[in-house]
């Protein structure tokens, strides 16, 4: 992020014109001042450029568009060499796919700086956004990334650089210890002291798709940040990355984050750059006589299907120019591939194959591979079997939280004394799912252990226990939890700019009974995002609490112009209309709801029931039957299938 001029804009301002069916844009250079003219439909606007923003494959530039919004214009330069495509103006987004006045256009909330970008491109930031005002008076203590965004006394160690004194820079980030490189079946091995090193969470703080918990100058992950679990659609169920995830989410599912390795392992902390290239840097710690060789990956030496990453880190593209591996490090499963619909490995360079002979070919190569043990197969596992992952502390931390959240609601009914196991472990990580697992169960036979949660030394895990005993309608003692309250007030008023924030602040106003100002705030995150289903289930809540269902109907059918064919939408309108006794269209909203989502097995539940009560028993049982193939051990579908 740098102010724009000569040295710093790549961009062409020199009579440039992009256009498509939605939008004409022309730049220009006018005394050193970089502008943007743009016509869209009728209306016709210049804007001049605040900050360029990034390098390298592409750069975007920030507009000001007031009350202290600096927006990421969607027309970014390409900035690669002409040979490759470079060297021209292209749009980030499709054309006529978000208009003025839609979240996503890039005046809306979702492109905003202030909120979306800056605390990872900016070092010591405030976001200082006003509610009342709805505007901004964001600071920060140095443009770009600077020392202090990882070395949280970097400024006081300089100073005493300068004075010839000695003083750390803050947290050791160092990586400690040595790697001896593997032998035969052997993997390889770190030698270090007891002393851990804080850099991995330090690197994903940014390095990874996270909330913001608290403006912090140096924070790490897990604590002022908490992490994104490896759900639908970011991810595909095997964990490989689907949407703009960046590294850390794959990082954490790795054998290699098992083993100790950190990322200055492998990268230069202050460039990003390799510290070897090419399959050297993998050759550091895996011998090369084992695995640089044909007899393991199966294509000729100089290849691009000889290179480690080509199979063990594929690319994905995003930003439509930006290409970035993955980071799990996983053995190519084209079998798991297949089932999933993730990417497949191999036909990413074969590309004149199919996934039939993807499959074919890696189990000639490897007859063994084939087992039933990776993250995919856990997923498809009943209770019981779920219980042995989470109660493994030998697999990856994020992969044991993700599926204490997936299994929360059962884990409750069934396996409390787990769910308590796991809210003291020693991953925060971990701790926090099992904080947000315990809000959906009955709350006065977890409010002890909730508590115990609000003590806990990481801010993710507080603010987890807390929320969660906001959801159960109530909000902790003030005097003795005025330190946690403090915090989760902070984190909500650094979030209310977001139609999320929105929605945890409108929960945490209902649990002081402030149903007027909540329902008023619901529906300013509306205005922001007329597609955001939380904010409209949390409004129909009120709307139906209030014996205001036909509002409540509206509601839905308002949202659902904007996020069409949402299940969750589509099965509540379903339930509503069944207390309005409008049934035939009850039972088209619920049958829809559970065909758009046949993993929900609640929605298929529901459906069932309601059915049967509507005397369609055989349409009920047929529902109920194939639920049960599905979730064989759920108990609920197993005793409607008895009662049918």
């Amino acid at each position: 992020m740098a102010e724009p001029g000569p040295e710093t804009v790549k961009g062409d301002f020199f009579g440039a014109r992009y256009e498509d069916s939605d939008i004409v844009v022309h730049f220009r250079n006018k005394g050193g001042t970089f502008l943007i003219h743009t016509r869209q439909g009728s209306e016709e606007r210049e804007w001049a450029v605040r900050y360029t923003f990034g390098i390298y494959p592409l750069q975007q530039y920030l507009i000001d568009i007031g009350d202290g919004r600096l927006q990421a214009f969607n027309i970014a330069w390409d900035a690669r060499d002409k040979s490759d495509g470079g060297q021209r103006w292209f749009r980030l987004d499709e054309p006529g796919h978000n208009r003025p006045g839609d979240a996503m256009h890039w005046t809306g909330i979702y492109q905003n700086w202030n909120n979306q970008c800056a605390d990872c491109h900016s070092t010591g930031l405030e976001r200082n956004y006003d509610p009342e005002t709805d505007t901004y008076r964001t600071r920060f203590e140095h443009r770009s990334v600077s020392c202090g965004a990882c070395h949280s006394e970097a400024q006081d160690h300089a100073t005493a650089k300068r004075k010839g004194q000695s003083m750390s820079a803050g947290v050791e980030l160092t990586a400690v210890g040595a790697w001896l490189v593997s032998e035969g079946k052997r993997p390889p091995r770190l030698k270090r002291p007891e002393r851990e090193s804080q850099q991995v969470n330090t690197c994903g703080k940014c390095h990874s798709l996270r909330t913001a918990l608290t403006d912090a100058g140096s924070g790490r992950l897990h604590d002022q940040y908490s992490l994104s679990r490896l759900d639908e659609p970011l991810y595909y169920l095997d964990g490989r990355v689907r949407e703009e995830v960046f590294v850390m989410g794959s990082f954490e599912q790795s054998k290699m984050l098992q083993a100790g390795v950190v990322c200055t392992d492998c990268h230069n902390p202050h460039t990003g750059k390799l510290k070897v290239e090419g399959n050297g840097v993998c050759a550091q710690c895996h011998n090369a006589g084992d695995y640089d060789t044909p007899d393991h990956h199966h294509h000729r030496r100089g290849s691009e299907g000889a290179e480690c990453v080509s199979c063990h880190m594929p690319e994905a593209t995003f930003m439509k120019i930006d290409n970035r591996r993955e980071h799990s490090f996983m053995v190519p499963r084209p079998d798991v591939s297949a089932d999933t619909g993730s990417p497949d490995v191999c036909l990413g360079c074969h590309t004149d194959q199919d996934r039939a002979w993807s499959i074919e070919t890696v189990e000639s190569w490897y007859p063994d591979l084939y087992q039933p043990d990776t993250w995919h197969h856990v997923q498809q596992k009943n209770l019981s079997e779920v219980l042995d992952y989470l109660s493994n502390d030998h697999v990856p931390a994020i992969r044991r939280a993700t599926l204490l959240e997936q299994h929360g609601e059962a884990l409750l009914l069934r396996h409390r004394q787990l769910v308590a196991l796991l809210a003291e472990n020693d991953h925060a990580v971990i701790r926090e799912s099992a904080f947000r697992v315990i809000r959906y169960g009955d709350m006065s036979q977890f409010r002890d252990l909730a508590e115990r949660g609000l003590d806990d030394d990481s801010l993710a895990v507080r603010l987890a226990a807390f929320e969660s005993i906001v959801w159960s309608g109530v909000i902790p003692d003030a005097k003795r939890w005025a330190g946690v309250r403090q915090e989760y007030e902070n984190y909500l008023a650094m979030q209310s700019d977001l139609p999320a924030g929105s929605v945890l602040k409108a929960r945490y106003l209902l649990a002081g009974n402030y149903v007027y100002k909540a329902e008023q705030l619901l529906k300013r995150a509306l205005r922001k995002d007329p597609g955001y289903v939380p904010a409209t289930i949390l409004h129909t809540d009120i709307l139906r609490s209030g014996h205001r269902n036909p509002e409540a109907i509206r509601a839905i059918d308002d949202t659902l112009q904007h996020s069409p064919d949402d299940p969750q939408l589509i099965h509540l309108r379903g339930l509503i209309r069944i207390g309005l006794r409008d049934y035939p269209a009850a039972l088209a909203d619920l049958g829809r709801a559970h065909s758009l989502a046949p993993d929900q097995w609640l929605f298929g539940y529901r459906y069932a029931v309601a059915l049967f009560q509507l005397e369609q028993k055989e349409k009920a049982r047929e529902v109920t039957q194939t639920m049960l193939q599905r979730y064989p051990d759920n108990a609920q579908l197993r005793a409607l299938m008895n009662h049918l």
